[in-house]
């Protein structure tokens, strides 16, 4: 009898170890796990916390509808975490595709798996359909290149937290938080940039999540796919016969890495467009430009426009070589064409002169200045010479 119950004592003890472990790591005391959850019908997000740098986890979701004590799943997804710093939580989001959906309850599961052994587990459980109203609604939801923008509307004044976030895949790769937003009775626009470099014509997911604080600390989702692209606006141009100038504000979180091309037509009498004439283009790179950076670009035309009205034309290109803007003006120059060929040679001359160049006639003159010089003095001493004899 002794001896089974120093066997039955072995087997406990070597039992309540790994039960006990289990439970922390169900609780969330593991030194990797599952730290957040939240989910609706249309997207998921869970947060990873780990105190120690981990690779390649595994994280397994699953969307289950509950109804008279019966669970059916879904939905599942299976992703890699990929990289875990050290004390440092990590968002995963995720996208349901759930069609006609029903009302009822629901439940997020979420399992943080190494090598097929759970690290750690949890669920978040929610209602679809349900009566119960929130304080605030999210009448629409626009993300794009520049940031994101959500209009929200109060059911009742309430109090908040808004996190904006840009997903790619199931990474966030920008988050941005405002704290104790309010609304009292009328729809309001609340935006962000974003704080991160995109790809152009790579599609990018924008997400708002709000937290509301009463009557319960709920939360309301909403998400929205984009594809992003390099953008850009000419601000202000400048134009006359000597070049002209445009500005140039970008527009995307795309590096923008286009170019301005000038051109400028002769204008008949009756200044329509059929004829007119062809006088010069000019292509110039605009510099490398992000959201709300602005640079200015000038050109000068090889030679001043004579008297006359001209058609200027200024197209903002893309990245890829595509017309993002259109500008059309007029430059009307009063110069005469012999004063404009006046300025052509004076500019030469000036070129020529800053080289170290010289013209023949200064040359020349140089010599027969020096030439009477050197007379005069050979003169001068002839005379003292007569004098002394």
């Amino acid at each position: 009898m002794k001896a089974l119950l120093f066997v039955l004592v072995l087997f406990l003890i070597s039992v309540l170890p790994a039960s006990a472990a289990n439970t922390s790591q169900a609780n969330g005391t593991a030194p990797t796990r599952i730290a957040e959850l939240y989910s609706d019908i249309e997207s998921f997000d869970v947060t990873l916390y780990s105190i120690q740098p981990e690779e390649n986890l595994t994280l397994e979701v699953s969307l289950i509808r509950s109804e008279n004590g019966n669970k059916e799943v879904i939905a599942t997804q299976e992703f890699s975490t990929g990289s875990l710093p050290a004390n440092t939580r990590v968002t995963k989001v995720g996208l349901w595709d759930v069609r006609n959906a029903e009302r009822g309850a629901y439940t997020l599961r979420a399992r943080l798996l190494e090598q097929g052994q759970i690290l750690s587990e949890s669920e978040y459980d929610f209602v679809y359909g349900g009566n119960s109203a929130s304080r605030l609604r999210v009448d629409d939801l626009i993300p794009n290149s520049e940031g994101i923008t959500v209009i929200l509307s109060p059911n009742q004044a309430s109090l908040f937290d808004l996190e904006y976030m840009l997903v790619d895949g199931h990474d966030v790769l920008s988050s941005t938080k405002t704290e104790k937003a309010s609304l009292t009775s009328i729809p309001e626009a609340f935006s962000a940039s974003w704080e991160t470099l995109l790809e152009n014509n790579r599609e990018y997911t924008g997400r708002v999540k709000v937290r509301v604080y009463s009557p319960n600390r709920g939360f309301i989702a909403s998400t929205e796919n984009f594809t992003a692209r390099d953008d850009a606006k000419i601000t202000d141009i400048y134009e006359d016969e000597t070049g002209a100038s445009a500005t140039v504000l970008g527009r995307s979180q795309v590096p923008f890495e286009g170019s301005l091309a000038f051109s400028v037509y002769k204008l008949n009498e009756n200044f329509g467009t059929g004829n007119a004439i062809p006088i010069e283009s000019v292509q110039e790179r605009v510099p490398v430009l992000l959201n709300n950076d602005d640079e200015t670009v000038e050109i000068a035309w090889s030679q001043k426009l004579p008297e006359g009205v001209y058609r200027l034309e200024i197209e903002l290109l893309g990245n890829n070589g595509d017309v993002i803007e259109h500008r059309e003006t007029v430059i009307e120059s009063d110069l005469s064409l012999a004063s404009s060929l006046s300025s052509v040679n004076n500019s030469t001359s000036e070129t020529e002169a800053s080289s170290g160049k010289r013209t023949p006639g200064f040359s020349a003159s140089s010599l027969i200045s020096g030439l009477v010089a050197v007379f005069v003095l050979f003169k001068e001493a002839k005379l003292k010479q007569n004098t002394r004899l």
